[in-house]
């Protein structure tokens, strides 16, 4: 068992290498930049940000990458009755949660995202007004790779 252990930790170090290096190619270096300028957003989410949607421009809008990611309200629906349910069960789970916890990074060390954050837990729960903030968080990082202009911190959009 010792030596099946050892084995899986060389792999895992190979395929973090190959990632790691696979981010550091003239394809992704730039993307991955403009990511990690948005606060909250560290090397382990824009690597697998890039790597999960691959070209943002394939998305003709942001609703259409909200919906891949899963932020989105859901609900049921049958003859007259109408329920809601939340954010939507259909989701990219691994996104959605890293974006999730990139927003509550994100409102400890970004003004703007703090006030707004502020500003609907005044409405809400603090859980519920998180999905608004990591739902804001992923619009910043469809702005910045779209423009091609690195997030400006503090800055309200």
């Amino acid at each position: 068992m010792l030596e099946e252990v050892k084995l899986q930790r060389q792999l895992l170090l190979k395929t973090e290498r190959k990632v790691r290096a696979l981010m550091s190619s003239v394809k992704y270096a730039a993307k991955a930049k403009l990511l990690r300028s948005v606060v909250g957003v560290g090397p382990v989410t824009s690597t697998l940000f890039l790597l999960e949607v691959g070209d943002i421009k394939r998305f003709k809008n942001f609703d259409c990458l909200n919906n891949l990611i899963g932020f989105y309200p859901g609900s049921n629906s049958s003859g007259e009755k109408d329920i809601d349910t939340g954010i939507s069960s259909r989701k990219h789970k691994q996104l959605r949660s890293m974006l999730i916890e990139a927003a509550w990074i994100a409102i400890k060390k970004d003004p703007a995202m703090l006030e707004a954050y502020e500003q609907l837990t005044k409405r809400m729960k603090g859980n519920e007004a998180i999905i608004r903030i990591a739902r804001k968080l992923l619009r910043r990082m469809r702005a910045v790779l779209i423009s091609g202009v690195e997030y400006q911190k503090g800055v309200v959009k």
